[in-house]
């Protein structure tokens, strides 16, 4: 079993995709995700109410699923395994018959190809970003040094979201089976 303290390390996005397997036992929905992920982007404190808001929702006290109410964060590695553990829990996954899981390791070659792709392309987007700010950007007297790196980390997030967003729609693609 799974305890609260194990859900709250990651990020924002893998928090949402944790707690629905937790609480509701299924992948998100994209509204809900969308719904929940703005409910808690960049304000981690929020995390245990969201998740207290969706176990007492009608269909968390439907589903019912038992969590360890420890709320101790857990260490990176430890709540990483028990996350990891979640997923393979996912009901889609348990007792496959041979040629499932023969038609199930062809698609995760597949979007194992996908994702080298995704991430070369994320490799690569990253590489002309810096190349780009690499020395051609005037020094600004008036901002502060944090002031210039919150700016470039926002460039490199807004870089990065349409990448992660794909990389979330294989994911779902991959549990939704196919």
């Amino acid at each position: 079993m799974i305890s609260i303290g194990e859900l709250l390390p990651g990020t924002d996005e893998d928090f949402v995709i944790n707690i629905y397997l937790a609480v509701l036992g299924r992948w998100p929905d994209e509204g809900g995700f969308e719904n929940h992920l703005r409910a808690i982007a960049g304000r981690p404190e929020l995390r245990l109410d969201v998740l207290r808001s969706m176990a007492g929702s009608e269909e968390g006290l439907q589903k019912a699923r038992p969590l360890n109410p420890d709320e101790r964060p857990a260490s990176l590695g430890c709540a990483l395994a028990a996350q990891l553990r979640l997923r393979a829990e996912i009901p889609q996954f348990r007792d496959l018959t041979p040629s499932a899981a023969t038609a199930l390791a062809g698609e995760v070659q597949a979007l194992g190809l996908e994702v080298t792709a995704l991430g070369q392309e994320l490799r690569e987007r990253l590489a002309a970003l810096e190349a780009t700010l690499a020395g051609k950007l005037p020094v600004a007297p008036g901002l502060s040094p944090s002031v210039s790196i919150e700016f470039v980390s926002c460039l490199i997030e807004a870089a990065q979201a349409p990448l992660q967003h794909r990389l979330r729609a294989l994911e779902k693609r991959v549990l939704d089976g196919g």
